[in-house]
């Protein structure tokens, strides 16, 4: 097999892969040490500057992760000052045979563990680099998926918009009676084009999330208001198959600071999910509670239950539990939930019988991310009533769809 050949290019280009900062540090640290080491112990301002110099690269090395080389310049630096003592120390048994053999052995001892040393903090250096790159890959890779399907859902979502703006234009009979047949097509139409523009903003705020792109916008957050805004996006669901929704909030907890956008988003999968798995004729609940500084939500439902089994894989991406339901959605909805909720510095649980229901509780600071340079303070609710409760009103005809 013939050797191929390295243009000058290629050779140099290989080379300097080894000729680095750190590489050139280390030569200049050696050199030091091979030239002074002799002469240093003649003066204290010398010998304390030999070992500043010494010091000093070692720490620039450690800062630039350079271990292995970290660990050779402190070696040679500690072999050069043991060789020193070594030779003005006398033989330790006067024995003219014994003194070599504990030498050598003493010597073989001292080089093998610095050598073991060496070859453990260059293979920990090499998988920490590893590791780094693997992690920079990683970040580079989601945050070009994450560009690509925004890319693409916009251009999705224009004929979807377009295509729902055409149903429901028929729907109202604006442009003119429907006869029955018509009507059922046109509803068929409009519920693919709805159901499919959920998937794309599933799938959309998933990438974001999962690359980091999604930031929050805290502001004081009515809670009353955003509810009973749920509840009117949920109600026309829930109202076709028979089920109530209701809310019951703490007038201590009127108020948050959140992100209005994403908290209402949190709100509505957890309405969505309650009415989707639940029975006909049931119920759903929510309830908005003071524990410690925190807010908790609780959402309620009476459906079927969740098993404990899929309890324990409930917010894994692309995981559906109702797999009798013929795979509605994503499974997505619930890994979004968890996302938003730790941006939010918060915790989502479950709590689930299979066959007396379920419910889902989100515990959010009340003041907002602690991480946060700015809070907005909060005042107290003023109504006198405990507890004040929500009752679903009828729906707008308008379609709300949350981007």
């Amino acid at each position: 097999m013939e050797r191929r050949k390295l243009t000058p290019v290629a050779l140099w280009q290989r080379r300097r892969k080894f000729l680095t900062v750190e590489v050139a540090l280390t030569a200049l640290t050696l050199l030091l040490i091979a030239v002074f080491h002799r002469v240093v112990s003649e003066d204290r301002l010398l010998l304390n500057l030999y070992y500043i110099g010494i010091l000093t690269a070692t720490y620039a090395l450690v800062k630039r992760r350079a271990l292995a080389l970290t660990v050779l310049v402190v070696l040679v630096a500690a072999g050069t000052t043991l060789g020193q003592v070594y030779f003005v120390a006398g033989p330790g048994a006067d024995d003219p045979l014994l003194d070599p053999i504990t030498d050598l052995t003493s010597w073989s001892i001292l080089l093998l563990f610095g050598w073991r040393l060496t070859l453990e903090a260059y293979r920990f250096q090499t998988e920490e680099y590893r590791l780094q790159m693997e992690r920079r890959i990683d970040e580079k890779a989601m945050a070009t998926r994450a560009a690509a399907l925004t890319s693409t859902s916009h251009e999705v979502r224009q004929p979807l918009s377009a295509i729902l703006a055409v149903s429901e234009t028929l729907l109202d009979e604006s442009a003119g009676p429907l006869n029955e047949v018509q009507r059922d097509f046109v509803n068929d139409i409009d519920e693919c084009a709805k159901h499919l523009m959920t998937l794309i903003n599933d799938t959309l705020d998933y990438a974001k999330a999962e690359a980091g792109m999604i930031k929050l916008a805290h502001e004081v957050v009515a809670l009353p208001e955003l509810i009973n805004q749920c509840i009117q996006i949920a109600e026309p669901g829930a109202a076709e198959a028979e089920i109530a929704i209701t809310a019951q909030i703490d007038p201590a907890v009127a108020e948050i600071v959140a992100d209005p956008l994403r908290l209402k988003q949190i709100l509505l999968n957890l309405f969505s999910n309650a009415v989707k798995f639940n029975e006909r004729g049931g119920s759903v609940k929510i309830q908005v509670r003071p524990i410690d500084d925190d807010v908790c939500f609780s959402v309620r439902d009476t459906g079927r239950g969740i098993s404990p089994e899929q309890i324990e894989h409930l917010f894994d991406p692309y995981y559906q539990a109702a797999h009798g339901d013929g795979g509605i959605g994503t499974g997505l909805g619930l890994s979004i939930i968890k996302h938003l909720v730790g941006l939010h510095a918060g915790s989502v649980s479950v709590d689930s019988v299979p066959g007396s229901g379920t419910v889902f509780t989100v515990r959010l600071p009340r003041e907002g991310c602690p991480h946060e340079e700015t809070k907005i303070s909060l005042t107290p609710g003023q109504n006198g009533q405990d507890i004040c409760e929500i009752v679903g009103v009828e729906a707008e005809k308008e379609q709300q769809l949350l981007v």
